[in-house]
């Protein structure tokens, strides 16, 4: 503890993209470098811009820019910026993007589908008329399927069906995707796991009001739903951590236990907390943080890799608050006080 800041014993911790790199979503790539796809503005979605993929190929410590993988040429004030990520079958990387208007204005744009069959280079992109917003990893099943979460949005400008999580699928690859299944309940950003027993996890983000101080952020805990059957039924959600703490990300490591690691935005406990669970997602261990400081400052959205010794990479962004006068004290880390990409480089124990 310094000031006011928790940093987990034994870790590195690094400050890998600087002034841009929210939301971050990492994949291992096949040659065994880390992908990470990130919004390239430093804001929370209020520049114009695109998500792009910057890789490591020294485990999570150095990181530099590959390419830009959507693209929003068709309108100068569009941004592109809500992600979700993942490798087919083929080991070819498909990244779906949704955004909005300059200023975060409706209405939600469709989604495009970025494909790149080397590593990352080049892109094949198409929009399509899928008008939810992906967030996450996306799953491969065996059988070659692949599968995003997506929420609906009421700034579509077409009819997106009850608000809540839909799980579309894509049996060529990615390049079309179809409507599969909807998670219970009322909920928003969602990450996916299917696990390496068959189970299928999905923690989802609660839906809540934000108040016009900006300086303030509410919501209820995640939810934890379950399913045993192949995503076509899922159990009825339970939370698995306290308000105010979202969204998530599932990994599988190694040795079977899962990963839940999620976004605090308590009060004085801003940062990113982990927990484990060795049953498959039936319980897990008390929460310890792995980064947290006691700014109110916009950060979170971790996402997580592991090396094959073990060590685990795991990326998060910091930043001022959304709206933040120019002339107020920083509210982010207070030794980097732009928007960020950190990385952490630990291991489970």
């Amino acid at each position: 503890m310094l000031n006011g800041c928790y940093l987990r014993n034994g870790a590195e911790f690094y400050i890998a993209i600087n002034n841009k790199g929210l939301w971050p979503n990492l994949t291992m790539l096949p040659g065994g470098e880390i992908g990470a796809v990130v919004y390239n503005q430093p804001s929370h979605g209020y520049g114009e811009g695109d998500v792009e993929l910057w890789v490591s190929g020294d485990g999570g410590t150095l990181w530099e820019l590959r390419s830009v993988v959507s693209d929003h040429s068709e309108d100068p004030e569009l941004v592109r910026m809500n992600h979700a990520a993942g490798l087919n079958a083929n080991g070819d990387f498909v990244v779906l993007v949704s955004g909005h208007s300059a200023g975060r204005r409706p209405p939600t744009l469709p989604v495009q589908v970025c494909i790149s069959s080397d590593g990352g280079e080049t892109w094949r992109r198409q929009v399509t008329d899928i008008p939810h917003i992906p967030f996450g990893d996306i799953v491969c099943k065996p059988d070659g399927t692949v599968v995003s979460a997506m929420y609906t949005s009421e700034a579509a400008d077409v009819d997106c069906g009850p608000p809540g999580v839909v799980l579309l699928a894509s049996e060529d690859g990615g390049l079309t995707w179809n409507e599969w299944q909807r998670l219970p309940g009322n909920y928003n950003e969602t990450a996916l796991l299917r696990c390496s027993n068959g189970r299928w996890l999905a923690a989802m983000r609660t839906l809540a009001p934000v108040r016009d101080d900006v300086l303030y952020y509410s919501g209820g805990p995640l939810q934890l739903t379950i399913s045993e059957d192949e995503g076509r039924t899922w159990s009825s959600p339970l939370p698995v951590s306290l308000p105010c703490q979202h969204p998530a990300h599932l990994l599988e490591l190694h040795d079977g236990r899962i990963l839940l690691t999620y976004g605090s935005r308590i009060p004085g406990q801003h940062g990113v907390v982990v927990r484990l669970s060795d049953d498959y997602g039936e319980s897990w261990s008390m929460p310890e943080p792995l980064i947290s400081v006691s700014a109110q400052t916009d950060c979170g959205y971790p996402s997580s890799v592991q090396l094959e010794d073990g060590l685990i990479v795991t990326a998060y962004y910091f930043g001022k608050q959304p709206h933040t006068p120019q002339d107020a004290p920083p509210t982010s880390v207070p030794w980097h006080h732009h928007y960020h990409m950190g990385v952490a480089r630990w291991y489970a124990g």
